[in-house]
């Protein structure tokens, strides 16, 4: 990850300061780029910045190289909005500074419902679970998932098919509360199978995994 840049306020131009290490043609490159780039804006003023941990926001999976992104950088006390884009592959990233901040979006905290119910229903294999219990049980994991803040979830890594998505496990507090729901709707060792499978799947690799999902709603001018 780049983490520092060039920036002129009055042109909105932002230029990734590259980290080259000693290859020769990529510190002529590089040198060439800062050049042009003071040559162009110096008589404007021109700001060093430093990306900030914050998590960017992408408009499509993170593997995909024509991704559109916005993340944050502080120059002195100020933190400014940086968007990076390219037109096509053949082309180099380009930044700019995005004076009206990033696109607004939504928050999304959930799980893989659909894998949810099918992992719950081999755990209880070669007994049977019913549906309404199933239902129960996803319908109680929804709903606790509900007042759960996005920046509480550690998340571990980030889901390749999707936009801007990361899987975490499911927070302890929750895990806590869902055994609780589980023995309202379990009993006997259905209750001891259930309570296993939350303890086996509250991990970010099971089928309890918490998805945060940001969904942008209004695209960048």
């Amino acid at each position: 990850m780049i983490d520092r840049y060039l920036l002129c306020r009055r042109c909105a131009a932002a230029l990734a300061i590259l980290d080259v290490g000693r290859w020769t043609d990529e510190v002529d490159e590089a040198a060439a780029e800062s050049a042009a780039f003071h040559l162009a804006h110096e008589g404007h003023g021109i700001d060093t910045a430093t990306r900030l941990d914050d998590r960017a926001l992408i408009d499509a999976p993170v593997w995909d190289p024509m991704a559109t992104r916005w993340f944050q950088v502080a120059a002195g006390s100020e933190r400014l909005t940086v968007r990076s884009w390219r037109s096509s592959l053949d082309e180099p990233r380009k930044y700019e500074l995005a004076h009206a901040g990033p696109p607004a979006s939504h928050t999304y905290v959930e799980v893989d419902e659909a894998l949810l119910r099918r992992a719950l229903d081999r755990h209880f294999y070669p007994h049977v679970i019913r549906v309404a219990q199933i239902d129960a049980f996803v319908a109680s994991v929804r709903e606790l998932l509900v007042p759960l803040e996005a920046e509480r979830i550690a998340i571990a890594f980030d889901d390749a098919r999707l936009p801007d998505a990361g899987i975490g496990p499911l927070p302890a507090p929750v895990v806590g509360a869902l055994l609780a729901r589980c023995e309202e709707q379990f009993v006997g060792f259905e209750l001891d199978r259930a309570r296993s499978f939350v303890t086996d799947h509250a991990g970010e690799d099971g089928a309890l995994a918490v998805r945060v999902r940001r969904v942008i709603a209004a695209r960048a001018a």
